[in-house]
């Protein structure tokens, strides 16, 4: 039997930054650099460490691991992100035999971080939630520990800040709120409305309306709605218009409302790695899945082909409608850009997210995610993340001179002395809207996942894969 012995080394330019294949599209899955790289693995109990263990110039020394006697694979996962893990993860509990195939050189997906010198940017302002109860059962929080937000956000109206913190946490924030007059009465009680729309199966009134709909319909001021809700849940469906359906708004609502958002210390990308660490040993890193085959199986960029019981699309929807129909799908996505900046001081005094309810200017958040989790950076410094405004097909340009002011005038604080990190265009941020597709009409075993296929979460990422997989399972039996 032949063993194959694979080095895990996370691939890297002279300059340290993580190496990228020229003309490739990482987000979409183009990239491909070589077959049969396994890429970074940072460590054997999960996770990025945090770099003030390591400096800047870390990289993993593991053992090299050696693959000899593995089973061949009943099925193939093309796509190591949340979805694809998570479902690898739920068939090898059971001993059926899994090969993930993952065109980038690393696993998550959207979901993740990049190190950029001794510091970790998360690809685009991503929160986790201490409600998603798959991703604590796979991913315990005894094993990546999780830090809260404070539910609830300062709002810069343009002339000064409201500290806007959820009633149901604080009950003594109810006065400050009224007192600002950026919260009515009328606000409290729509408030309670739409908690009670949410917690219930979506009434008949709002079938096909949408987020803006049920906005008006629970009674909000328009102060409130623009500066508050449209640029939140404006950044959460990274769509201005709120003119996402009305049951994933009122679902997202329920969400917030019953837990709070968090960050892992270290960064997003130790999710995906704690995720992954028992079945590394069966994911293919750098390799690109261009054809389906009716066996059911897949063909690669190289040629080599793999067969299985069942074929899992775990990829990002479009590059997974790529695949089905042999041609390129016409799937719609939001993007956005983000500016990571470090600084000596803090910049907030608490965890929370600064809102842009101005209505004008190019930022949608500013946020601090060293004053909320640790290991964001090497030394007692801080790291200041501000998130742009959302927008349809492509992620918008701006300067880094004009953002790092903006960010300054929402703090309240002077910018002047921020060193620039790093600046990410997130062309392919979330799909404008769910793709439906009859599970019917998909070929013989072969199984599409994703949360481009539900509400776009990490958990509904998770649960995709999970139900997959238990599908699986009961086809085999």
């Amino acid at each position: 039997m032949m063993e194959l012995v694979l080095s895990r080394r996370w691939p890297r330019g002279a300059d340290g930054i993580p190496w990228t294949a020229p003309g490739g599209d990482p987000q979409r899955g183009d990239a491909c650099v070589g077959c049969i790289r396994i890429g970074y693995e940072p460590s054997v109990t999960g996770g990025s460490p945090s770099p003030t263990q390591n400096g800047p110039e870390w990289e993993p020394e593991m053992s090299d691991a050696t693959i000899s006697g593995m089973k061949t694979p009943e099925v193939i996962i093309v796509g190591a992100g949340m979805a694809g893990l998570a479902c690898a993860r739920t068939l090898d509990a059971v001993g059926v035999g899994v090969r993930l195939i993952e065109s980038t050189d690393r696993v998550g997906g959207r979901l993740g971080s990049e190190l950029r010198g001794d510091v970790w940017c998360d690809l685009g302002f991503q929160v986790s939630m201490d409600n998603y109860t798959e991703l604590e059962r796979l991913v315990p929080r005894t094993q990546v520990p999780r830090k809260p937000f404070v539910p609830g956000a300062v709002v810069w109206d343009g002339l000064r800040r409201t500290r806007v913190i959820d009633p149901k946490h604080s009950l003594g924030a109810v006065l400050p709120l009224l007192a600002s007059g950026l919260v009515r009465p009328r606000d409290l009680i729509a408030s309670i409305r739409c908690r009670r729309w949410s917690s219930g199966a979506l009434s008949s009134r709002f079938e096909g309306a949408t987020a803006s709909d049920v906005i008006t319909a629970a009674g909000f001021s328009d102060r409130f709605v623009e500066c508050f809700l449209r640029p939140f849940f404006g950044g959460v469906f990274l769509d201005e218009t709120l003119g996402v359906d009305a049951g994933r708004f009122l679902r997202t609502l329920a969400r917030f409302a019953s837990g709070r958002a968090e960050l892992p210390d270290g960064g997003m990308q130790r999710l995906a790695e704690a995720m992954a660490d028992p079945i590394r040993s069966r994911i293919e890193f750098s390799r690109r899945v261009v054809t389906l085959t009716a066996d059911p199986g897949v063909v690669c960029c190289d040629g080599s082909q793999y067969s299985g019981r069942a074929v899992v699309l775990a990829g990002p929807v479009d590059r997974s409608l790529d695949l089905l129909a042999g041609e390129p799908s016409d799937v719609e996505w939001s993007s956005t850009t983000t500016f990571h900046f470090r600084c000596d001081t803090a910049v907030l005094d608490e965890p929370l997210i600064v809102l842009n309810g101005s209505g004008a200017g190019r930022l949608n958040l500013v946020c601090s995610p060293t004053v909320v989790a640790g290991g964001y950076v090497a030394d007692d410094r801080h790291v200041v993340v501000a998130s742009c405004r959302p927008r349809r097909g492509g992620a918008p340009e701006a300067d880094v001179d004009g953002i790092r002011s903006e960010a300054g005038r929402m703090l309240g604080v002077d910018p002047g002395r921020w060193e620039f990190i790093h600046e990410q265009r997130i062309d392919r941020a979330l799909p404008c809207r769910p793709t439906n597709i009859d599970p019917a009409g998909l070929p013989d075993r072969v199984h599409l996942i994703g949360d481009g296929l539900d509400d776009p979460s990490i958990e509904s990422a998770v649960r995709s894969g999970v139900a997959c997989g238990e599908r699986i399972m009961k086809s085999m039996t």
